[in-house]
């Protein structure tokens, strides 16, 4: 084998099976394969979307949990709705991100980026999917309500974790967890004039991480912060957000009272700013 020529050297792809049910190799010419160890790269990677779990609701209904993986770590796509970014059933509301911001450093995967919240009378056989297609890869993921996905919310008994009551004024009342709470009317803005987002936050841990990002919209959205560590005490988590184009955007906030505690699947409320741009 060490004497043939470099070019008759083969790589076994894949498996198939011909028309006698007797398993086959197929060889593809080494000369024609390119690949990387590396998968995730500066560019060119697609975003992956990834079902986290589903939680029951005290009315009877339960909600799904959808996030993604962009396995860039310098290129943040944009895929609009449509084909390139769809449902498999538009019978439920969900407000699917359009924006995937560059792989965070820290915590690799964006946890339940948005949530569907279905009926009981949801069957455990039946799914829903969300189909994403970027940079030349169709990926999709399927949402079932399978026991072994339940996910612990809005607090972990085992591991202690409670996730932070979020208000979006002062005064209002406060959503926990990742079904989360949105601004009730949208805001106004203007184009590169910077606009204060403000969201007041509870725990018994007297510091929380707290994280924005653009979840949708035409342009380009800038933060004079993504991360932080809030001191619950001092007020409310503020951050300016600038926008590039004029259109409709929604600005998501996350918050966890320990950013480590995402890869226990496990306390975070979401928090979605509607914001109108002229």
């Amino acid at each position: 084998m060490a004497n043939k020529p470099q070019h008759l050297l083969t790589l076994l792809m894949a498996l198939t099976l011909s028309s006698s049910g007797i398993a086959t190799a197929q060889q593809i010419d080494l000369r024609n394969q390119s690949w990387s160890a590396e998968v995730i790269r500066k560019t060119g990677q697609p975003v992956i979307p990834l079902y986290d779990g589903w939680y029951p609701n005290a009315d009877g209904s339960r909600t799904m949990c959808f996030s993604y993986f962009n396995m860039n770590t310098e290129q943040a796509l944009d895929i609009q709705l449509g084909e390139d970014n769809f449902l498999s059933d538009d019978r439920f509301a969900a407000l699917l991100p359009t924006h995937f911001d560059p792989l965070p450093p820290r915590y690799r995967h964006v946890f339940c980026a948005y949530t569907i919240t279905v009926p009981d009378s949801f069957g455990r056989d039946e799914k829903i999917v969300w189909s994403l297609n970027s940079n030349g890869q169709k990926l999709s993921v399927p949402g079932r309500l399978n026991p072994a996905y339940v996910l612990d919310e809005p607090a972990s008994k085992g591991r202690g974790d409670l996730a932070p009551l979020v208000r979006l004024s002062a005064d209002s009342d406060g959503v926990r967890g990742r079904t989360g709470i949105s601004t009730s009317s949208a805001m106004a803005a203007r184009v590169d004039e910077p606009i204060t987002l403000s969201a007041w936050i509870d725990h018994p841990d007297n510091q929380v991480w707290v994280g924005w990002s653009q979840h949708s919209g035409p342009g380009e959205v800038q933060f004079d912060q993504q991360e932080s560590q809030l001191t619950t005490a001092t007020g409310p988590a503020v951050v300016q957000a600038s926008f590039s184009k004029p259109g409709n955007y929604v600005v998501r906030m996350q918050t966890i009272d320990n950013i480590a505690a995402f890869e226990f699947y496990c306390c975070h409320t979401n928090a979605y700013f509607h914001i109108n741009v002229n």
